[in-house]
């Protein structure tokens, strides 16, 4: 699959299921013939996702992940400290992932099943060198995101 350069994601997740998805990876790269190794994060933003799957025209898009609910105090510039790609979105069913459990952070088996989407993600990785969401800026806007903007949900951006 083929990725777009003409539009990016950014999104925000918790860190804690950013580090639990790490090891989901792993033990799903681990099995024997396991032919797709994702993960599937819970939004509430359809229409985003749906905008997405529009623009995308079935290429993956390159996702910056905003770490939410970081044990670390906030700093004083917000940064995308991590990367993936997204493939995609599936609509929820009562709130909960309809495809394997497996492609789900273990983190996450607490949360409460109200999602209307699940987005996919491959290539989950943390980022050497942080980007400042201060040098992103939202698609088609004319000004750069501000130094302490907090995304609150996934939001199409220009291609850094």
């Amino acid at each position: 699959m083929s990725t777009t350069n003409s539009f990016a994601i950014l999104a925000p997740v918790p860190e804690i299921h950013l580090i639990s998805g790490q090891q989901t990876i792993a033990q799903l790269s681990n099995e024997p013939n396991n032919e797709i190794v994702k993960l599937a994060f819970g939004s509430m933003a359809f229409e985003v996702f749906r905008q997405i799957d529009e623009l995308r025209q079935s290429q993956s898009v390159e996702v910056f992940i905003y770490t939410s609910d970081s044990t670390a105090d906030q700093p004083l510039h917000t940064q995308a400290s991590w990367h993936g790609v997204y493939i995609g979105h599936v609509p929820s069913r009562n709130g909960r992932y309809p495809g394997n459990k497996k492609f789900r952070p273990p983190s996450t088996l607490t949360d409460k099943p109200t999602w209307a989407v699940f987005w996919e993600v491959q290539e989950l990785k943390f980022l050497d060198k942080p980007i400042e969401i201060a040098s992103l800026k939202g698609l088609h806007k004319k000004s750069h995101y501000s130094s302490r903007f907090i995304p609150e949900g996934p939001l199409l951006i220009e291609y850094p």
